[in-house]
C-alpha cells in the first residue's frame, strides 16, 4: 500500500479516557505510529486490538465521539543534528524556547529499540570527570556507566547534575538534560542556567513540564535516549540526565489504571520493571561508537531505600550516589553520603594511586564516624583517637566544595593526600580552610610541583606517592599562613 492510499485511512473516535482514546478503523496503524486530526493534533498509538486503535493524546484538546484521526502524513520524524545544542525541545523534539525553527526533520523517531548485546559493548576504562573531588577520587563514575542519584526532595540532586554538565566544557562531552513532569518554572530556570553559561555550546534540554499531557513525560526519556544514540553513532561521549525516573513511574501507573490493566505490586503496572530497566541498559560504553554515561534520577518525599521503583532502578544501575538534603541545606557540597554510596565499575576508571587513595579515605571517614561515636558518651579520648578525628574532620572539609567549583584529577589527589603526610601533623581543618586557595593554585599551577603532579599517574603505589609528597611538604608549608 503506498504512503498516498495510507493519508486516506481514516479513524473515528468511539470513546475516550481523559489522555486516552478508542478509535475505530486505521488497519494500517502500528505501536507507536503518531495520528493527528482536522486540526493536526496528535496522538501516539499505544495498542492495536482486532477493531480498534488506543491512543495516546500528545496535545491538550477536546475529543468527541466521531472525531476523525488519520495517519501522520510526515510520520514520526525528529530533527537531529548540532542545531540542537543550547536548545530546549518537548518530549517530539519540537523547539520551544522561541530561538527559532530547526532545519527539516531527517531522522524516523523510535520510541522503542533494542539495548544491544554485550558483543557490541567493551568495558568502561575511561573516567568520567565531574569536577568534584568525593565523585572524581572516592566515588568515582565512568563513561558509559548507569548511576542512580537518590535523594529526597530538596537534596540537590538536580543542582549537582547542572553543575557537572557546566563542568564538561572542554571535554568534547556532549549533555541531554531530561525534565520529566517538572513544573514549568523549574524547566525554565534550569534551562536558563544551562544554556546561559558555557554548556550552551554542548547541551540540550529535553523538557515535559508537568503542564504537557502526561503521555509526553511517558515518552519523554526514550526521546531523549534516542537523541543520545544518534550522537553516541557519531562516536561521542555523551551524558544523559533524567530528572526523575520516580515522576516517570508515576505516570506510567496512572496511565495503565486508566486504561483498566490490573495493578501490581503498589498499584504499579506489572511490566514497570521491564520498562524503566529497558531504557536504563541503552546506555553503556559500545564498540566503535562513544559511550552514553547515565545519570538516573529517583527524587522522594521519603527517605525509604526499599521503594519498589528505587529498589528497581538500583538493580539495574552500575552504582548509586545517596544525597542527603540536611548536608544540602548546611551548605555541604556535593551533598553526598559516601557510606551510603556504591560505585560497581568506576575504580576500574582510576589510577592506581586514586584508587587506593580512595580507600584510604573511606577507611578514614568511617573510622572517625566511629571514634566520634564513642566521644558522645563523655569517655576519655586517646591522642590516636583525637588523631584520626582530626584528620577526618580536614578530609571531609576538602571534600566540601563550592556548587560551581571544578577541580581536575591531579590536583584533588595531591590536595587530599596531603592529610595522609606530616603537613596535617597539629593542624585542624580551620587552617586548611583558610590556605585552600592558596593551596589548590600552587598545586595546580606551581612550577616547583611539577614533578609532583606527574607522579599522581607515574607511582605504582599511594605509599610511594606519599614518599614522594612528604618530601615536598616543606615547600608547601612555606605558601600557608597560620
Amino acid at each position: 500500500m503506498s504512503s498516498r492510499d495510507l493519508k486516506k485511512e481514516v479513524g473515528l473516535v468511539r470513546a475516550n479516557k481523559h489522555y486516552l482514546v478508542s478509535i475505530e478503523g486505521l488497519p494500517s496503524a502500528k505501536v507507536h505510529d503518531i495520528i493527528v486530526n482536522e486540526e493536526g493534533k496528535r496522538a501516539l498509538v499505544t495498542a492495536l486490538s482486532h477493531d480498534a486503535v488506543e491512543a495516546m493524546l500528545l496535545d491538550t484538546f477536546e475529543v468527541r465521539p466521531g472525531q476523525q484521526f488519520e495517519m501522520h502524513p510526515q510520520g514520526n520524524q525528529l530533527s537531529i543534528g548540532q542545531h540542537l545544542f543550547g536548545r530546549v525541545v518537548n518530549a517530539l523534539g519540537d523547539p520551544i524556547d522561541n530561538k527559532g525553527s530547526f532545519p527539516p526533520k531527517n531522522y524516523p523517531l523510535v520510541l522503542e529499540s533494542g539495548a544491544g548485546d554485550l558483543a557490541g559493548r567493551e568495558a568502561i576504562t575511561e573516567q568520567l570527570i565531574t569536577g568534584f573531588s568525593v565523585i572524581d577520587t572516592v566515588l568515582p563514575m565512568g563513561k558509559g556507566q548507569r548511576q542512580l542519584l537518590m535523594g529526597s526532595v530538596r537534596s540537590g540532586t538536580e543542582t549537582f547534575c547542572k553543575n557537572v554538565i557546566q563542568n564538561q566544557v572542554g571535554a568534547n562531552m556532549v549533555c541531554i538534560y531530561t525534565t520529566i513532569g517538572k513544573p514549568e518554572t523549574y524547566v525554565r530556570r534550569l534551562a536558563a542556567e544551562l544554556l546561559q553559561s558555557e554548556a550552551k555550546d554542548y547541551t540540550i534540554v529535553v523538557a515535559s513540564s508537568s503542564e504537557d499531557p502526561v503521555p509526553l513525560s511517558t515518552i519523554a526519556p526514550s526521546v531523549a535516549l534516542y537523541i543520545a544514540e544518534y550522537f553516541c553513532e557519531e562516536g561521542r561521549d555523551v551524558l544523559l540526565v533524567f530528572d526523575d525516573l520516580y515522576t516517570h513511574a508515576k505516570n506510567l501507573r496512572e496511565t495503565a489504571l486508566l486504561e483498566g490493566h490490573l495493578p501490581g505490586r503498589e498499584s504499579y503496572p506489572g511490566d514497570i520493571f521491564y520498562r524503566q530497566a529497558h531504557l536504563i541498559e541503552r546506555a553503556g560504553n559500545f564498540s566503535g561508537k562513544g559511550s552514553i554515561t547515565l545519570l538516573p534520577i529517583i527524587q522522594t518525599d521519603i527517605e525509604s531505600t526499599t521503594d519498589l521503583i528505587m529498589t528497581n532502578i538500583m538493580g539495574t544501575t552500575d552504582g548509586h550516589l545517596a544525597f542527603s538534603a540536611e548536608r544540602f541545606a548546611r551548605g555541604i557540597f556535593p551533598p553526598v553520603l559516601e557510606e551510603e554510596s556504591v560505585t560497581r565499575v568506576g575504580k576500574h576508571t582510576q589510577s592506581v594511586v586514586q584508587k587506593q587513595l580512595s580507600t584510604a579515605i573511606g577507611s578514614l571517614l568511617a573510622d572517625m564516624k566511629e571514634q566520634e561515636h564513642y566521644t558522645q558518651f563523655g569517655t576519655q579520648v586517646s591522642e590516636s583517637t583525637q588523631s584520626v578525628i582530626s584528620m577526618g574532620t580536614i578530609m571531609r572539609s576538602l571534600l566540601n566544595q563550592n556548587e560551581n567549583e571544578n577541580i581536575d584529577v591531579v590536583t584533588q589527589v595531591i590536595l587530599l593526600s596531603l592529610v595522609f603526610t606530616s603537613f596535617s601533623t597539629g593542624k585542624e581543618a580551620p587552617y586548611f580552610k583558610k590556605n585552600y586557595t592558596v593551596l589548590k593554585q600552587a598545586i595546580q599551577e606551581g612550577k616547583e610541583l611539577a614533578s609532583l603532579r606527574k607522579s599522581v599517574q607515574k607511582e605504582e603505589s599511594l605509599d610511594t606517592f606519599l614518599a614522594v609528597l612528604e618530601k615536598k611538604v616543606p615547600e608547601i608549608a612555606k605558601l600557608c599562613r597560620e
